[in-house]
């Protein structure tokens, strides 16, 4: 290989580097141990006043981390929720905090653990994204960016849990 296709090839290699960590991180945030993987929210309609956000953390960390608090300019209160059973009936309840196993994962989802917005300020629209401040207990504050996604959107974490089966 001549010393101008070696350079050519680094090159190449270089920029197809940058274009592909810059697609795989776009949406992926870290915070100490924490890994944070795509934050999404469903679209709601441009009345609503409430919305959720939705997003998986791995600690790869060995000690539990636990996330606090969250906090976003769009609205008014944001508060950490669980769907939980009550007596046969499942109901959407203020949690005080979310867990993250050391050397485990957590899947904030529809239906289960995720953050509320209520009294929204701006409804964000399809395609838009807007922040997201989570505050844990050892990774400290992280922010992110939540991708507002079609309703009918499921995250590959969604698609792979079988739990229901």
């Amino acid at each position: 290989m001549t010393l101008k296709n070696a350079f050519i090839y680094a090159t190449m290699l270089l920029a197809t580097q940058f274009t592909f960590s810059g697609i795989a991180s776009a949406h992926e945030y870290k915070g100490g141990n924490l890994h944070i993987d795509h934050p999404w929210s469903k679209e709601v309609p441009p009345t609503s006043q409430v919305a959720a956000a939705f997003f998986t953390i791995d600690n790869h960390g060995k000690e539990t981390d636990t996330l606090l608090s969250a906090s976003s300019p769009i609205a008014g209160k944001t508060e950490l929720h669980a769907h939980v059973n009550e007596n046969g009936m499942m109901k959407m309840r203020e949690v005080q905090e979310i867990t993250i196993p050391a050397e485990g994962q957590q899947n904030l989802k529809p239906g289960g653990l995720h953050i509320m917005f209520f009294d929204l300020k701006k409804t964000p629209a399809l395609g838009e994204s807007f922040p997201l401040t989570l505050n844990f207990q050892h990774a400290g504050t992280v922010e992110v960016e939540v991708k507002v996604e079609k309703a009918t959107y499921q995250s590959d974490a969604m698609k792979m849990d079988h739990s229901g089966h």
